[in-house]
């Protein structure tokens, strides 16, 4: 893919003085492009928010949107929709060591960042709740399946809902006494903010695990914030997700911690319950007959 500044540089020379402004508007301060909207742009260019969308076209893009998104890929590290911390040159000794480090100063920031009011006010209501409907879509889905997984082992009713469908007809026998985790990275999905209302309609509290200062996090009742740790509109959540995963070991660790020893025994079930589905381990197997040649 071109670089999209030096596509505007071999455009200049034919385009009109009103696309040409434009684009040195662009190319003057290319990360204030990014950050506005169609009508800041053409003020700054001195002419009319059609002739942005003309330039835009003029150097091969659907319009402004899709622009900004190719401008992004050109001024960003990394490689487009893969991970920031990568570059297409690395070999795989060299992208590896670069993931695990990505990941573990992403880790190492949310553990500086972590609200620990807010987290305890989570913990508090998960842990009392009568029923937790937990709920991720995309990346998030995988995390709330997670949370469902641990969650389950404190006797708590709890469903990782992925449909947007069924998450409603969940809701419309939830109430006060019920929580809704939602889980988001960016905090803006729009099925997200649509479940968070409709339960928030309901009377039914919100915990989000999500961004700061998102649309999510303000429909809210508690927010653990989560700062993501890529641009997901331009890379894959990768260090974000791992992340999350860690956010949900400290609430589901505080829940266990909160309950005390009430489930102590319940867990040791559940774990000899486990331990019945796997092979031994090899030191106690030496004991067993082998098992037979094929």
């Amino acid at each position: 893919m071109a670089n999209m500044l030096d596509v505007l540089r071999s455009h200049l020379p034919r385009l009109s003085r009103q696309e040409a402004a434009v684009a040195q508007t662009i190319l003057s301060d290319p990360q204030a492009t990014l950050q506005s909207p169609v009508a800041v742009v053409a003020t700054r260019a001195g002419v009319s928010q059609p002739t942005v969308i003309r330039l835009c076209r003029s150097v091969g893009c659907e319009g402004f949107a899709d622009f900004k998104l190719k401008l992004a890929q050109s001024l960003v590290p990394g490689v487009p929709f893969v991970t920031a911390a990568v570059e297409s040159s690395d070999d795989t000794a060299t992208y590896a060591a670069k993931i695990f480090d990505a990941t573990a100063t992403a880790l190492h920031a949310a553990r500086t960042a972590l609200d620990v009011t807010s987290t305890n006010r989570a913990i508090e209501a998960l842990a009392n709740a009568r029923r937790i409907v937990i709920f991720g879509l995309g990346g998030s889905a995988s995390i709330a399946q997670d949370a469902e997984h641990k969650l389950a082992r404190f006797g708590i009713p709890c469903q990782a809902v992925l449909d947007p469908l069924m998450l409603r007809i969940q809701l419309a026998g939830m109430g006060p006494d019920d929580v809704l985790l939602t889980i988001s990275n960016t905090g803006r999905t729009k099925l997200a903010l649509d479940a968070a209302q409709s339960a928030r309609d309901q009377q039914v509290p919100v915990i989000a695990v999500t961004a700061p200062g998102s649309p999510l996090a303000a429909l809210a009742n508690i927010t653990v914030a989560v700062e993501s740790a890529e641009d997901t509109d331009l890379f894959t959540p990768m260090a974000s997700r791992i992340v999350h995963l860690v956010h949900v070991d400290v609430l589901t660790t505080g829940i266990a911690l909160r309950l005390g020893a009430d489930k102590q025994d319940l867990l040791a079930r559940i774990k000899t319950n486990l331990r019945t589905t796997r092979l031994p381990l090899a030191r106690e197997a030496v004991h067993r007959d082998p098992l037979p040649q094929l």
